[in-house]
């Protein structure tokens, strides 16, 4: 519990200075796009922080310890995962804004090649070809989509054999099984999405902004 207050204590500075960085140095409107995608994660970070601060009070003033394994930690998990779902939604949103907004380079028409709709899925590997991300990020952000679609489709069980790492967490993933993870996944895995979604954002307005 701990463990997680903390990760997100140090997420919502993260994130803020991100919105922060972007209304000062990218945004080129009120309430621009790419700066509220960012604020909206913070906003959500909130929630979810004081969401886990009220859980953390009510079982600290009862009479048990406040370690109470899976149910505890099941409360929590269902809490962070959410705001991760709600942040990949964010920033799928606005990647599909930045390629129609950041024409000239050419992502959007690379995307839709053989699709009928813009996908995050594609912009990324489409940035990966293009040279707007390393390959290494590519794969991060395959791992992470893998993972909200697991989620979000699938009820959390893992549909093929993988032990998934990421800023040195580790998930591990046996078909037909719940997918298992530290208390504190789903805020790593929703800190490493909004930073590889900065850096993307800002590799392609430092060359076409």
């Amino acid at each position: 519990m701990i463990c997680v207050t903390k990760d997100l204590d140090d997420f919502l500075v993260k994130v803020k200075g991100y919105a922060e960085f972007v209304d000062n140095e990218i945004a080129d409107r009120e309430n621009d796009f790419r700066s509220m995608c960012f604020w909206n994660i913070y906003n959500r970070a909130v929630m979810t922080k004081e969401i886990v601060t009220f859980y953390t009070k009510a079982w600290e003033n009862m009479d048990v310890p406040i370690d109470l394994g899976p149910e505890i930690t099941e409360r929590i998990v269902t809490v962070t995962r959410d705001m991760f779902v709600d942040t990949v939604s964010s920033i799928e949103k606005a990647s599909k804004d930045c390629v129609n907004a950041y024409k000239l380079s050419g992502l959007k028409e690379r995307s839709m090649v053989g699709k009928s709709y813009l996908y995050l899925r594609t912009i990324i590997s489409s940035s990966v070809d293009m040279g707007y991300t390393t390959e290494s990020q590519g794969q991060e952000w395959d791992d992470i989509l893998l993972m909200r679609n697991l989620v979000t489709h699938n009820n959390s069980v893992a549909d093929r054999s993988k032990v998934f790492e990421v800023e040195g967490l580790k998930i591990s993933m046996r078909p037909n099984r719940m997918m298992k993870g530290p208390s504190n996944t789903f805020v790593v895995l929703t800190d490493r999405v909004t930073e590889l979604f900065k850096e993307w954002l800002t590799t392609i307005d430092g060359v076409f902004g």
